[in-house]
C-alpha cells in the first residue's frame, strides 16, 4: 500500500494542473464577493463546486484515457464533424472570453502594482508570455508565480484560524438557498464555473494524453483529480470564501475592486495585507493565462489535425492567436474584478455540452470501461445542477426571472 501510495504522488500531475487554473484570480474573486456579500449564504455552491469539479475532471480524464486522444478528436470520431465543430468553437469562445479578462487584469493589477496606468501591458504581456510558451522557457517562471499564490492561500488559511466564524452561519450556508436578483445568480455561477469549466474540462483530456495514461493508469487518475481538485482547490476556495464571510460581510465592507478584497488579511497582515495580496494576485493571474492559451491552441490544432505541440507551426500560431486576441481585454471599461466573476459565469453557459458529451462517449457500449452506475450518477447531478445555475443566470440577466 505504501509503495501504491508513493507511486501515485511521484506520477500525479495533470489534474493539478488543471487545479492551478482553477485556484486562479476568477475564482478568488468570486468566492470573495460572494462571502463578503451574501456572508455563509452560498457556502453550499462553493462546496458543490469542488465536488463537481473533481467529478466532472476525473470522467474528463477517462476520456482522455479510454479514447486515446482530445475531447474534440473523440467527439468528431464518435459524433461526427457537426458536433466537433460546435464543441470547438463553444470550448475556444469560452477560452478566449477567459483570456480576455484575464489579460485585462494582468494589465489592471500591473498598473496598480507599479503606479502606471496604461492598457499596453496587455501587447507587451501578451508577446512575452506567446514567445516564452512557444519557445518553453515559461516553466521556471510559472513556478515563482505559484508560489506567490501558494504565499497568499496560506495567509487566508491562517487568517481562517484567526476570524471569528459563526458555526450557525456555517451551518446555514450548507443548506442550499437561492438568494433572489441578478448579483445573486451571477456570484453561484460563477463559482460553480470556477471548478466546472469547458475549458479547463476539456484541456485535461490532453493534458492525460500528454502523459501516455493508459486504462491501467485510472486509479491514478481517480487520486490526481481528488488530491488536487477535491482537496486543494476545496481547501483553496472554502478559506477564501469563510475569511470574506467572516471578516469583510460583518463589517459592511463590498468588494467594488481588487484592493477591496485585500481587506481580508488585514487582521494578519496590518498594513502589508495590500501588497502580499496583489503580489499573490498578480502571480495567480500570470500562472493562469499560460493554459488558458494553451487550451485554446489545443481545440484548434486537434479539430484541424495538427500536432498538438509547440513545434507544429500551426499550434504555435494558435497560441499566438490566442494571445493577440486576449491584448484586447485591457481596452475594456470597467473594474477587471468585477469582470471575473462575470467570465465564469458566461463560460458556465457553455460548458453542459461537454459535459453532456463525455458523459455519452463513457456510456457507449464499445466504450472499454463504461461508467459505473455511481460515476452516471455524480455526472448527471453535475450536468443538471450546472445547467440550473447557467439557465438561471441567463434568465436573471435578461430579466425573465
Amino acid at each position: 500500500m505504501n509503495n501504491k501510495f508513493s507511486t501515485y504522488l511521484k506520477e500525479m500531475g495533470p489534474a493539478w494542473i488543471i487545479s492551478a487554473v482553477a485556484c486562479g484570480p476568477a475564482t478568488l474573486a468570486s468566492v470573495s464577493i460572494a462571502g463578503a456579500t451574501y456572508g455563509y449564504r452560498l457556502l453550499w455552491v462553493v462546496i458543490l463546486s469542488a465536488v463537481f469539479g473533481t467529478t466532472v475532471q476525473y470522467l474528463a480524464a477517462r476520456v482522455g484515457i479510454l479514447e486515446g486522444q482530445g475531447i474534440i478528436a473523440a467527439t468528431e470520431q464518435r459524433l461526427g464533424k457537426f458536433w466537433a465543430w460546435l464543441l470547438t468553437i463553444d470550448a475556444l469562445l469560452a477560452t478566449w472570453l477567459a483570456a480576455i479578462v484575464l489579460m485585462s487584469a494582468l494589465s489592471g493589477i500591473t498598473s496598480l502594482i507599479i503606479g502606471i496606468d496604461s492598457p499596453y501591458w496587455g501587447i507587451l504581456y501578451g508577446i512575452t508570455i506567446g514567445l516564452f510558451l512557444v519557445r518553453k522557457g515559461y516553466r521556471k517562471f510559472e513556478t515563482l508565480c505559484k508560489v506567490l499564490v501558494i504565499l497568499v492561500v496560506l495567509c487566508f488559511i491562517v487568517t481562517l484560524f484567526m476570524a471569528d466564524l459563526s458555526v450557525v452561519g456555517i451551518a446555514n450556508g450548507v443548506l442550499p438557498n437561492l438568494p433572489g436578483g441578478i448579483d445573486a445568480a451571477l456570484m453561484m455561477a460563477a463559482i460553480m464555473g470556477g471548478a466546472v469549466h469547458i475549458t479547463i474540462i476539456g484541456m485535461h483530456t490532453y493534458n492525460t494524453n500528454a502523459r501516455n495514461w493508459q486504462l491501467r493508469d485510472l486509479p491514478l487518475a481517480r487520486f490526481d483529480t481528488i488530491s488536487s481538485m477535491g482537496f486543494a482547490f476545496g481547501i483553496y476556495s472554502v478559506a477564501i470564501f469563510l475569511v470574506a464571510a467572516a471578516v469583510l460581510h460583518p463589517n459592511g465592507i463590498a468588494i467594488k475592486k481588487a484592493t477591496d478584497a485585500a481587506f481580508a488579511l488585514q487582521p494578519l497582515l496590518g498594513d502589508n495585507a495590500m501588497r502580499i495580496f496583489m503580489a499573490g494576485l498578480w502571480g495567480a493571474t500570470l500562472s493562469t493565462l499560460s493554459p488558458t492559451f494553451m487550451a485554446g491552441a489545443y481545440f484548434i490544432s486537434d479539430k484541424m489535425g495538427w500536432e498538438l505541440n509547440v513545434r507544429n507551426k500551426g499550434f504555435a500560431a494558435a497560441v499566438f492567436a490566442g494571445c493577440l486576441v486576449s491584448m484586447l481585454g485591457p481596452f475594456i471599461k470597467g473594474s477587471f474584478f468585477l469582470l471575473l466573476p462575470l467570465m465564469l459565469a458566461l463560460g458556465l453557459t457553455g460548458t453542459p455540452l461537454i459535459i453532456a458529451i463525455i458523459l455519452y462517449l463513457l456510456n457507449r457500449s464499445e466504450c472499454r470501461e463504461r461508467n459505473s452506475f455511481f460515476l452516471n450518477c455524480m455526472g448527471g447531478l453535475t450536468f443538471l445542477v450546472t445547467t440550473f445555475l447557467a439557465v438561471r443566470f441567463l434568465l436573471t440577466k435578461f430579466g425573465i426571472l
